[in-house]
């Protein structure tokens, strides 16, 4: 439905994109994600017009609508767009807000549709308000009823939620998606948050250097990254550095099975917090492997820290192994029930390591 073609964009001669290519099916919810400065809100200026584009194509629904010669005005694309700020004008109500740059005709035909909306997400007596009369939430839902009002074909999504504390932002997003899914829209959401770009997104793009570096669903992007760059991104993660021979590589953690195209490469090793276990030095250690098939650690661990987190808990660990100490992280389910100083035996679920090539 809107795909970008060959997108190179730059400022001041850097080139903040550089041959950027991505298609944004028709119904779905794309996320981008990467950081600061890697091009992710200027593909969201690009494609609702506020910005020309400099080189490649973009297309909606098979059509050009910018190009290096080309360039369809934002008011004719029909595309939506939801500002990190919500961008509401001071000075009009909440409903001229909603309603702005519509003609009478269209606010006619819009009306029942926006008035269910409000009703849905329980602003319908803001109606009269004005901005500053409004918390940061209803400010945002104000500004998602205002994209969907014009019946676009699609909305951009410029990290929506990022001002918003954690309970609210996960309460709107969730409207959003309903909305969204509701009323069959296409959206493409720029963030910096992972979880968020995994619970809206049917596809996430993880932009580096102008380019995506990967391109796929969530659970493609999390238990099959391309590079330790992305697995990074969604995770806490642990970095080992060794070398591979025959199909194996040897951490403090364990042994463990990687390509046999990496032999005698060096490699750098990435490991989830969340992929350590660890258990009591008194629990037989045939129980632990028959119950789980994890990659037994030869050393002991020493608890050196422990953090409470919400649902989970990061304890801080150290490995000795001759005159080296290992600090390592790993994040286990529900309370700690370990001390500090305690001797644990450390396993590792393979199917949570990730060997990329140096």
């Amino acid at each position: 439905m809107l795909e970008f073609i060959k997108i190179s964009h730059s400022y001041d001669k850097n080139y903040i994109l550089n041959d950027f290519s991505m298609r944004l099916n028709d119904g779905e919810v794309v996320s981008l994600l990467g950081p600061s400065g890697c091009g992710k809100t200027t593909l969201l200026k690009l494609a609702s017009g506020i910005e020309k584009l400099q080189k490649g194509e973009i297309k909606l629904n098979d059509k050009i609508i910018s190009s290096s010669n080309t360039h369809l005005s934002p008011d004719k694309r029909k595309v939506g767009y939801v500002f990190q700020d919500c961008a509401l004008f001071p000075h009009l109500t909440i409903l001229q807000n909603i309603f702005f740059g519509m003609n009478s005709k269209e606010i006619s035909a819009q009306t029942n549709k926006i008035q269910n909306l409000m009703n849905e997400i329980n602003i319908s007596r803001l109606s009269d308000s004005f901005p500053h009369e409004l918390s940061g939430g209803q400010q945002q839902q104000v500004a998602l009823v205002r994209a969907i009002a014009s019946d676009p074909k699609i909305i951009l999504l410029d990290e929506p939620y990022s001002n918003l504390d954690s309970r609210l932002k996960e309460k709107i997003r969730d409207q959003m998606l309903h909305i969204l899914r509701e009323h069959n829209i296409s959206a493409l959401l720029v963030t910096h948050d992972p979880e968020e770009a995994m619970f809206m997104s049917d596809k996430i793009g993880v932009l580096n250097n102008g380019v995506v570096e990967q391109f796929g669903s969530p659970i493609d992007l999390y238990l099959r990254p391309k590079s330790a760059f992305i697995a990074e991104f969604f995770g806490e993660i642990n970095l080992f550095e060794g070398s591979v021979d025959g199909g194996l590589v040897n951490t403090v953690l364990g042994t463990f099975k990687c390509s046999k195209k990496l032999n005698k490469n060096k490699v750098t090793i990435v490991i989830r917090n969340e992929a350590i276990k660890l258990y009591a030095v008194n629990k037989a250690m045939s129980e632990i492997v028959n119950e789980n098939g994890f990659i037994v650690s030869p050393y002991f661990g020493y608890v050196m820290e422990t953090r409470l987190l919400a649902g989970s808990t990061l304890i801080h660990l150290s490995l000795k192994v001759n005159q080296t100490n290992y600090h390592i992280h790993a994040r286990i389910p529900g309370l700690n029930f370990f001390h500090i100083n305690e001797k644990v035996k450390v396993l590792t679920d393979p199917n949570q390591i990730f060997v990329f090539k140096k």
